[in-house]
């Protein structure tokens, strides 16, 4: 319950605030700091907190401050509200959109290098990947592996292959011929028709992705690490890399 209510906003100290109401009814600030265990220090700031979302009703009786909890339905009020907001500056975004990216085009034009950690990073570049190549271009994978964690690793790759297959991008992919059956079985042509997998002797926790003027060079360790070059000079180099070790390569 705890966990679900941070979720959709609240802080810790809300949430514990919010429940102790809940569980006490009408309260006054002592009350509500034996119950919850909040500071009573902080209480009130909490309080006043969680009367701005509308989910505690405070008022004067007898000159002491007391507080109720709001019915739990306006939590879906809540959250309503927080959509209608999300909707209007998402709106905004899109007014400003054509601006930022003629701006983000033009840094781009210069050799970059950057340096990721963890799928989010990983997940902001496939994504980018699959918005800037056009149905029937490539990715190429030099050294495709399921990295120190397995499972995370190949969810991953089977969300981006589907991004992939869904707007018609071909990849051609190198990978450890020591797990040619499990990634036939992950990756195959029977799930993912535009990609071709070949095998080669191949056993570096590292893989290079390569497409238009990017490369991806990741270290899949616990957390993978990856590192992000923009240049076509680079680009070109590892193309032709790979093109040599294709035709070394076994199907």
């Amino acid at each position: 319950m705890k966990h679900i209510l941070q979720q959709i906003g609240l802080t810790e100290s809300e949430t514990k605030v919010y429940l102790a109401l809940l569980d006490l009814g009408d309260s006054t600030r002592g009350d509500i700091v034996h119950t919850s265990g909040i500071a009573g220090s902080k209480v009130y700031e909490v309080l006043e907190k969680l009367q701005t979302k509308g989910l505690v009703t405070i008022y004067t009786k007898d000159k002491v401050s007391h507080f109720k909890p709001a019915n739990p339905k306006q939590l879906l009020y809540y959250l309503e509200e927080k959509e209608q907001k999300v909707k209007q500056a998402e709106h905004q975004v899109n007014t400003i959109m054509a601006g930022l990216m003629e701006k983000y085009k033009g840094s781009a034009t210069k050799p970059e290098v950057e340096l990721l950690t963890g799928f989010k990073g990983l997940e902001i570049l496939f994504r980018e990947q699959v918005e800037s190549l056009k149905k029937g271009e490539y990715n190429y994978v030099i050294g495709g592996t399921r990295g120190a964690q397995e499972q995370p690793v190949v969810a991953f790759f089977q969300k981006i292959h589907a991004m992939r297959e869904k707007k018609g991008i071909k990849t051609k992919m190198l990978y450890n011929i020591k797990q040619k059956e499990s990634a036939t079985q992950d990756y195959g042509k029977q799930h993912y028709p535009g990609s071709t997998t070949r095998f080669i002797q191949h056993t570096s926790p590292v893989s290079i992705n390569v497409y238009k003027n990017r490369v991806f060079i990741t270290v899949w360790t616990d957390t993978p690490i990856t590192i992000h070059i923009r240049s076509q000079d680079v680009a070109n180099s590892f193309l032709e890399y790979f093109e040599i070790l294709w035709k070394q390569s076994k199907a």
